[in-house]
């Protein structure tokens, strides 16, 4: 396997939607509201995008090192994990990646002072945190916890606040969308994960609490997403839009219910992606019309 598709995989491109799709809702309320500055979206952008590589690079480490990635691994295949990059080099790249995620940063603190500077370092820190250092995060079943507040209400209303330098109670509930979502991929994870996780003493809340549990969990914050509406319908009917989203999860909910092997979970990775790509699009739409 050829070196760039090796750090593509690493990289893993399919959650990128995570990291995006707070920043792309946060910054339609602002154009909505009549401000937008393209600088500072690229930026915001970049920065959410080299955190999210940054995670994910930690995780292909933290979790090779800790015993969590095995052979006997169900998921897509981990870098770390296969041989392909040592772990010496994959660690090197986590830095590398977060280091972006300052420099690009660092316009955004200019742009929006030392709330951006607080946000974007516990955004950094607990990218790490999430799987390394004494008291992982995902080791402890706050996993979802991470994912649902900083890919979700604390993105969207950053993003927000760096176009607008305002902070809105809009931009916070739009962000539960995106968080629940996002947090769904990651229940997808734990649920197949779950014996290789539990060897490994990381104790998810699907290992705390069973499969069933993380079934019910995953249907339960994709249905959550869409709890906003009810607070935009009367100034954004067309917010109901996102409601379409149902429609392609109704056969994600019968197969995370009568799933017969955890491999099975991996196409539904990418469909949960694409939902949250779906749910991204509608919302944008919706909220301009």
């Amino acid at each position: 396997m050829n070196r760039v598709k090796v750090w593509t995989l690493a990289a893993r491109p399919k959650t990128w939607i995570s990291s995006f799709s707070p920043v792309l809702i946060g910054s339609t309320l602002a154009i909505s509201a009549g401000v937008f500055d393209a600088i500072s979206f690229v930026f915001t952008l970049c920065t959410a995008l080299a955190i999210q590589i940054g995670t994910n690079l930690a995780n292909d480490y933290f979790d090779f090192v800790k015993g969590a990635d095995t052979e006997e691994r169900k998921g897509p295949q981990r870098m770390t994990q296969s041989g392909l990059v040592t772990p010496e080099a994959m660690k090197r790249a986590m830095i590398l990646a977060f280091l972006i995620a300052f420099f690009c940063g660092c316009y955004l603190i200019w742009k929006g002072g030392a709330v951006i500077s607080a946000l974007l370092s516990l955004s950094i820190l607990f990218g790490v945190l999430y799987t390394g250092g004494p008291f992982p995060l995902a080791y402890l079943g706050l996993g979802e916890v991470f994912a649902f507040t900083f890919f979700g209400p604390i993105a969207t209303a950053g993003a927000f606040y760096i176009q607008t330098h305002v902070w809105s109670k809009h931009a916070f509930l739009a962000g539960i969308a995106p968080g629940a979502l996002c947090t769904a991929i990651l229940i997808l994870n734990n649920v197949r994960d779950i014996d290789e996780d539990r060897k490994a003493n990381k104790k998810t809340l699907a290992v705390r609490f069973g499969r069933s549990f993380g079934k019910i969990e995953y249907i339960a914050v994709i249905v959550g997403a869409l709890l906003p509406l009810i607070a935009f319908y009367e100034g954004h009917p067309f917010s109901l839009l996102t409601l379409l989203i149902l429609l392609p999860a109704l056969p994600l909910f019968r197969g995370v219910l009568n799933f017969s092997h955890p491999q099975a979970l991996n196409l539904l990775f990418r469909k949960t992606g694409q939902l949250m790509w779906l749910y991204t699009l509608l919302f944008c739409i919706g909220w301009m019309l």
